[in-house]
């Protein structure tokens, strides 16, 4: 770009200036390519179009003599403006073709990607929903499945007069009504990975005092934060609620003569969830060991430790557990 500058302000000095002053134009049409150029740096063209003004000032406000090489007439003069004019003309129209000519098939292939990237959009669509379909479809199967289960459950229980076994069968069925409750609710979403934890609880509560002899005498207090939850963790935190809530029909009111109550508090803070159940019963009793809990604390305690939690059991009127856990 530096010779040629240096080669127009030479012809700019050896003829008549003007005639030279087109001359300029090539150089500039050179530097517009360029900022059209994303493979270029903006400073590169820039720089050149310094070089270009320089070069132009120069050319017209020195005036070299010893460059003069022609003494063309007046009319020599007007013949080579003329001459410059309609070239520059003639150029102009060829590289504004060149230019609409270039536009024109980036525009074209512009108008294919994005035809393609809609093509490509609805078949993600596509395939998306029948992902979902087929999940649902699982989720809807496990249901079944796990409803199975719970009618054997049932059969066996109704089936036999020891009452122990009644009571182990239907504790048995919790558990798994817990996991069947999970894959119901996100059978009925949209949203195929996450469940409000709040409505599941409530739920749950319901129908495990529904399956007691207490259900119609107990009392439930509620204070449900609106919780959105995994399914990874639900799963565990279903059953944790489900062997707290046995482990008080079971053993706090077997001689307690006073209308049974259940207290359930959700609450999130600080990426925590915290729950905590509480009835009126008799409480645990003293002296609690860790290591000769019963089964249900034993899976209570291996549950919270599955969704890296921590449980606290203590006595406030009552059994209180209170587990809290990462979301």
């Amino acid at each position: 770009m530096i010779s040629i500058n240096c080669t127009l302000f030479f012809i700019s000095q050896y003829y008549d200036r003007s005639t030279d002053t087109y001359l300029y134009y090539f150089p500039v049409i050179f530097c517009i390519a360029l900022l059209h150029n994303p493979n270029k740096p903006r400073s590169r063209t820039f720089f050149f179009f310094l070089i270009i003004l320089i070069s132009f000032l120069f050319s017209r406000l020195l005036d070299i003599a010893v460059l003069k090489g022609t003494h063309f007439t007046e009319d020599q003069n007007h013949l080579l403006f003329l001459y410059n004019v309609y070239f520059c003309v003639i150029l102009t129209i060829t590289l504004v073709y060149l230019f609409i000519r270039i536009l024109e098939k980036q525009y074209s292939n512009l108008a294919e990607l994005v035809d393609k990237t809609k093509e490509d959009k609805i078949l993600i669509a596509n395939s998306l929903k029948e992902k979902e379909i087929l999940l649902a479809e699982v989720q809807h199967r496990v249901k079944n499945n796990l409803a199975v289960i719970i009618a054997l459950f049932n059969f066996q229980r109704d089936g036999t007069n020891n009452e122990e076994t009644k009571t182990a069968l239907n504790e048995a069925k919790n558990r798994v009504l817990s996991i069947a409750m999970v894959h119901d609710q996100l059978y009925k979403k949209d949203n195929l990975s996450q469940i409000g934890l709040d409505k599941y609880l409530s739920e749950l509560i319901t129908e495990v005092l529904r399956s007691h002899p207490l259900y119609s005498n107990t009392i439930v207090k509620k204070q449900l934060a609106s919780i959105n939850l995994d399914i990874t963790k639900t799963i565990p935190v279903g059953l944790i609620v489900n062997e707290i809530l046995t482990n008080s029909l079971k053993h706090g009111f077997r001689s307690l003569n006073k209308t049974p109550e259940i207290e359930l508090t959700l609450i999130s803070t600080d990426n925590f969830v915290s729950i905590r159940m509480k009835d009126n019963g008799i409480g645990f009793p003293e002296h609690l060991e860790k290591n000769n809990n019963s089964l249900g604390i034993s899976l209570i305690e291996s549950l919270t430790e599955q969704i890296n939690g921590k449980v606290t059991l203590s006595n406030n009127n009552g059994a209180q557990v209170e587990f809290s856990f990462p979301v």
